[in-house]
Order: C-alpha cells, then structure tokens, then sequence
C-alpha cells in the first residue's frame, strides 16, 4: 500500500462511505506493520459534501479541467495588463462556464446517488471562482482532492469590475490624447496652409507692382 493510491481511491469515494474506507485502510497498514502510513491515512480528511461534489466533477469529466484553468491564467494576465476589454470578454466566458461546471456537478452528484441542494452547487462554484483567481487553488482543484470547498480570495469580484473600469479609464484617456495630437497636427497643417498662401500673396502683390511699374 502507498499513500498516494489510497488518497487518491477515498477521494473518489461517496462522503457517506469515506470513514470506514479510510479506517479499513489504516487498520490494514498496522497490519502490515507501518504504523506510520496508517497515521497518515488515518489524518485524512472526509471530504465536505460540495468538496466531493467538485472532485467528481474533475474526476468524471477531467476534459473540463484544462478550459477552466487556462481562462484563470487569462483572466490573471488580464489583471495585470490592466486590458479591461479582454477582461470584459473573460468576464463572460467565466460567467457561462462557471455556471455549466456548477450544473454538471449536481447532476454528476445525482447521477451518483446522492442528490445535492443548490446551496451545495453554489459552494461548488464558488470553489470554481477560487480556481480562476488562485493558481495554488488551480492546481488544489485539479487534483481531485478537495475536503472543503474553496473560496477566491476577498474582494476578487469587486476588483474584476474595479480593473475593468480602470481600464476604461486609462482606454478613454489614451483616446483623448490621440485626438488632441491629431488637432495638435491639424492645426500645424492648417499653419502651414496658411503660411503658404500668404507667400503666394505676397508674391502676387509684389508682381503686381513690378507689373504697374513697367
């Protein structure tokens, strides 16, 4: 026996048949005569019930996993850019995926056996939320081990929008700049213009007076 594949089976386990798995388990390592893995096994967590919720979704469905953890490293990216546009496009595709991964949770649950309330599909998304703003939670998630549901770090939604109207903010700016520099350079040529037509004036004002003194 090893800890690794033993972690890995509890966790793939229905909540109400973790504790006396893992007990098996541990009772067997004594057993065996290593005291000390049977510690181990015996520290393990039961998984709450949206936990669960959450590692069958990574386990029955683990195409699902990648999508979700690359548009966490772009909406980080896009944080960090201060790109409220792609912050904005992000925003979107988080809201629908988000919202899918939670519905297929509970159905995944019900499928299961055990049905879960929409409380416990709110925890689950709230743990998918957490995935988008945390690497560490990213990589927590992906394992399928979760024995608590996840949540992002305080503030993370509030400071999506704050971002995003910063953004726009400086995008607006950049804009009035750029207008001011085309008036700074239409007013130049209109300058120019004018310069150039009052030589030409001048120029026929002074033929002009050769002309009259001939």
């Amino acid at each position: 026996m090893d800890l690794e594949s033993i972690t890995d089976e509890l966790y793939g386990l229905a909540p109400a048949d973790f504790t006396a798995a893992r007990n098996e388990r541990a009772a067997a390592a004594r057993t065996a005569g290593d005291r000390e893995l049977a510690a181990r096994i015996q520290a393990l967590r039961r998984p709450a019930l949206s936990a669960w919720a959450s590692n069958l979704l990574v386990r029955r469905q683990p195409e699902q996993v990648q999508p979700l953890l690359s548009l966490g490293e772009g909406m980080r990216q896009a944080h960090r850019d201060l790109d409220g546009e792609q912050l904005r496009e992000l925003g979107r595709r988080q809201h629908d995926l988000v919202g899918a991964l939670g519905r297929q949770a509970k159905q995944l649950a019900a499928d299961a056996g055990h049905p879960v309330s929409e409380d416990v599909q709110h925890e689950v998304e709230r743990t998918l939320h957490a995935v988008l703003a945390d690497p560490d939670a990213a990589r927590e998630w992906a394992a399928g081990r979760l024995t608590k549901p996840l949540s992002p770090p305080v503030g993370f939604r509030e400071a999506e929008g704050e971002v995003a109207a910063l953004a726009e903010q400086l995008k607006e700016a950049k804009e009035r700049q750029k207008t001011a520099r085309q008036g700074i350079v239409t007013a130049r040529d209109r300058a120019r213009e004018a310069r150039t037509a009052a030589r030409k004036a001048r120029r026929r004002a002074e033929d002009a007076v050769k002309a009259d003194g001939r």
